[in-house]
């Protein structure tokens, strides 16, 4: 078997991956290693900015960070959130769970929100029967009261997305917005493929700012099948599960391991 190169598997890596193709720049937040000045130069820009662990599943880890109305910073990890009247004294208790191992900070984006609280989006992208990308689920996820992470396994609510898009757009705009998002995540997979050619699925999320601007935060290369399991329409799991069982190969040959049973994968 012909050994192709593969590139290392980390959210900062993926993320200049896609920057190489131009059509999704727009798309992407800004992103870039933490550091002290990093993290104090985008603040800067943007004010509101996310730190997450460079290599982490599920949300867990991920912190906000945003200037305070009355100038000073504050950062939020879980629900509980901690203020700091200077970047110095807020960097360093940052730096406290960000010098355990590398982190990214990426640019806040206010995403539309659907009961108080901030929703994303979960496509799932995989390879077909001719091993060509297939758009197989699209599903939307509610963060949890108080929570930052829209994550399932933090407590996050599964739902069709097309019901968290009414109040933003009309009934005859919804299936035409949805399919350029499907579209836009099959692209996403095809280029991702190039760079890490044994991934057979792709998640791919994606958060909607107040203008429906779609947003690539982070795409997933084990992506967790079983919150689709929560869709009414149940043949989109059994399908996301068929196209699973199809692409499995020895161990030796693959660098993603399918989940077996659920909750097993958390992204």
């Amino acid at each position: 078997m012909e050994k192709r190169s593969v590139l290392p598997n980390n959210k900062l890596t993926k993320t200049k991956h896609l920057q190489e193709k131009e059509e999704f720049r727009e798309y992407i937040p800004e992103t870039i290693a933490e550091s002290k000045v990093n993290l104090e130069a985008y603040l800067t820009r943007y004010r509101t900015v996310y730190v997450k662990p460079n290599n982490g599943t599920g949300g867990r880890g991920v912190i906000r960070v945003k200037i305070a109305k009355d100038g000073g910073y504050v950062y939020q990890l879980g629900t509980k959130k901690h203020e700091f009247r200077t970047f110095d004294g807020m960097y360093k208790a940052l730096g406290q769970i960000t010098s355990l191992k590398p982190h990214l900070v990426q640019k806040g984006i206010p995403l539309l929100k659907a009961k108080g609280r901030p929703f994303d989006i979960r496509v799932m992208v995989q390879r077909g029967d001719d091993g060509k990308w297939l758009h197989t689920g699209t599903i939307a996820r509610i963060a949890r009261p108080k929570l930052i992470v829209t994550n399932y396994h933090r407590g996050g609510t599964p739902i069709e997305l097309e019901k968290l898009l009414g109040p933003y757009l009309s009934e005859k705009e919804i299936p035409n917005f949805v399919k350029k998002i499907n579209e836009l995540s099959v692209k996403i997979a095809e280029h991702l493929g190039v760079g890490y050619p044994y991934v057979t699925a792709v998640g791919v999320d994606i958060g909607l700012d107040r203008a429906l601007k779609p947003w690539i935060i982070e795409v997933n290369t084990k992506p967790d099948p079983y919150i689709f399991k929560k869709l009414k329409n149940k043949r989109v799991f059994k399908q996301i599960i068929r196209y699973i069982r199809l692409n499995r190969i020895k161990p030796s040959e693959s660098l993603v391991s399918i989940p077996k049973k659920e909750g097993e994968e958390v992204k």
